[in-house]
């Protein structure tokens, strides 16, 4: 076959656009760091590049969410801690004042000390993260707790409503004002209309409960909790001998003794076995998300090496490449120059 210049021309010019797209290819990958720029470049690696990325924001995602329950946790354990010193003390200062020993404004002292640990106790059940109240359940953005006066004394209530209606109240109070009280705020009183479970997604199938309920910590029988033993504490410090109880299904008030303050520790006990359940339940879920945090972290540094592997150049390689492509480059260009270098004025002349 015989090659005519134009032919030889041609070819020249192609294999030089050949080489210089080589190396523009290779500079590009010098200086992005990446394997390529468009999915077309290596539909493999883009596909790969998809799913990789999509691993790797989906566990930044689920880290985020684990540092915001662990955060909570903490929160909710250093308010159970508190408030287990809080009831610690209380116990001390009824210890203190069974004695016979102490007089009348010894035991004022201590009935005040104790009116400013339930005040402590109501502020530690209203610790907040982040702006919301960690034991209000699904009602976070008011305070759960609050101390309020009533016809017949001193309430704590939870949510708006009342925790226990007439399950402590002063003996000098008349059954009629009990009854007629308990009556008017029946529909008041607060009821538990099922878990109100705050959950967070911290993995793949890995769902935690964040909260702790309120109730769970003070207890809502009546009678039977931590606000009705403080409650208890403080008329028995006042002088009382007994406190009253109203029973809704008889619709009667009924007088319970306090025969002496040292009985009133069995209920501190009780309060502050119930605490530590709550504690150990808090801590039993603490665990579960360090040890999900820790396999997190594995599954980001897993899937990021592989994304890079994936996607980053092998800078070594990709310069060794971009010099080759240079080269090569430079050398087409030398011969085409001299492949092309006649013209129609060389043979005129």
């Amino acid at each position: 076959m015989r090659i005519t210049n134009n032919m030889m021309i041609a070819s020249t010019v192609r294999n030089i656009n050949n080489a210089a797209i080589r190396l523009n290819e290779a500079n590009e990958r010098m200086s992005s760091q990446q394997k390529i720029s468009l999915p077309s470049d290596d539909p493999v690696i883009a596909t790969r590049a998809v799913k990789y990325r999509n691993y790797v924001a989906t566990i930044a995602q689920y880290q985020k969410n684990v540092d915001n329950v662990s955060s909570w946790q903490k929160v909710t354990d250093d308010a159970l801690s508190d408030l287990s010193d809080v009831i610690e003390q209380v116990r001390t200062l009824t210890v203190q004042a069974s004695s016979d020993t102490l007089s009348d404004s010894n035991l004022a002292a201590i009935q005040t000390e104790i009116s400013q640990l339930r005040e402590q106790a109501i502020e530690i059940m209203n610790t907040t993260y982040g702006g919301r109240y960690v034991f209000g359940g699904f009602s976070t953005g008011e305070a759960p707790y609050e101390l309020v006066s009533t016809d017949i004394g001193e309430v704590v209530t939870f949510k708006g409503q009342y925790l226990a209606l007439g399950g402590v109240v002063s003996s000098e109070v008349d059954d009629s004002d009990i009854s007629d009280f308990y009556t008017a705020n029946a529909a008041n009183v607060y009821q538990t209309a099922g878990a109100q479970s705050i959950k967070y997604n911290i993995g793949y199938d890995a769902e935690i409960t964040v909260n702790i309920e309120g109730q769970d910590v003070i207890g809502e029988a009546a009678g039977d909790n931590l606000f009705d033993t403080f409650a208890k504490l403080l008329l028995a410090l006042d002088g009382e001998t007994s406190y009253k109880s109203y029973d809704a299904a008889t619709g009667t008030a009924t007088t319970v003794a306090i025969d002496d303050i040292d009985d009133l520790l069995t209920d501190l006990d009780n309060d502050l076995e119930r605490l530590t359940t709550t504690q150990a339940t808090l801590g039993a879920r603490m665990k579960y998300v360090n040890s999900v945090s820790d396999r997190l972290d594995n599954d980001y540094t897993t899937y990021s090496t592989l994304m890079s592997e994936n996607e980053d150049v092998d800078t070594a390689l990709a310069s060794t490449e971009a010099a080759s492509a240079e080269y090569v480059y430079e050398a087409s260009l030398a011969v085409g120059a001299k492949a092309i270098s006649k013209t129609l004025v060389d043979y005129i002349a």
